[in-house]
């Protein structure tokens, strides 16, 4: 049995829940940060942040979520979550479903953990929550590369041109990085890509153990999604013995 015992889950999951990791951009410093997390119930829907926030300087609540010690309940979806998925009304919702490789029954939820709940001139995103196994000792992410429109303009041709669904990324930590010690670049034929994002980091190192990271590509979307959710890796975090 794996040692992966802790969990920073402040909300029990029960089988047949969904959960949401809530990623949030400070609009300065433009470092992505774990706020909390969300959960979708047979009861419901919540909302609780980690307790890491009750002492971050930085922490901006959410609009509509102004206390870090409460936890939220609703029985509709939030307006925080509501807001980012397309009306069933649209015409081109079927199209917009499809590139997500979603069906078009897709839950709530399904759909922001596919499309990271990402808007224009946002701060905020969500991910799925890790697959937790114990034995393995593993956490693995759907996550978007992030930090490629900073990279050169060869390694974004090489997406454009070269990258496809199931490559392999190699995963190379920077503990010189002056931004954050804890970076680890993802590199792709020779060319950085971009970042394990760092709400990812938050949420391993809430677990205070050490492990390696290995990825490959799940999606490539067009350029016209923009190039923060041009890739989309699965992310294995392996825990180290």
């Amino acid at each position: 049995m794996s040692s992966l015992v802790t969990d920073p889950r402040p909300v029990a999951v029960q089988n047949g829940d969904a959960a949401l990791l809530v990623a949030w951009q400070h609009p300065e410093t433009r470092r992505y940060r774990l706020l909390g997390r969300a959960v979708a119930s047979q009861d419901g829907y919540h909302f609780e942040y980690f307790a890491s926030m009750q002492s971050e300087p930085d922490f901006r609540p959410i609009p509509g979520f102004s206390d870090p010690h409460k936890t939220y309940t609703s029985k509709v979806l939030f307006p925080l979550l509501s807001g980012r998925i397309m009306s069933a009304s649209r015409p081109d919702r079927p199209e917009w479903l499809q590139r997500l490789e979603l069906p078009e029954d897709a839950a709530p939820f399904e759909i922001l953990g596919h499309s990271f709940g990402k808007r224009v001139a946002d701060t905020y995103e969500f991910f799925d929550e890790p697959e937790i196994d114990l034995v393995k000792g593993t956490l693995t992410f759907v996550v978007p590369v992030h930090g490629l429109r900073y990279m050169t303009s060869a390694a974004q041709e090489y997406v454009d041109r070269s990258l496809t669904k199931g490559d392999q990324l190699d995963a190379v930590a920077e503990p010189g990085n002056a931004a954050d010690s804890r970076a680890v670049g993802l590199w792709a034929g020779g060319h950085k890509i971009g970042f394990v994002p760092a709400p990812v980091l938050d949420y391993v190192g809430m677990l205070g153990k050490s492990g390696t990271y290995s990825a490959r590509v799940v999606r490539r979307n067009p350029k016209s999604e923009g190039s923060h959710t041009r890739v989309v890796t699965q992310l294995v975090w392996r825990q180290t013995p």
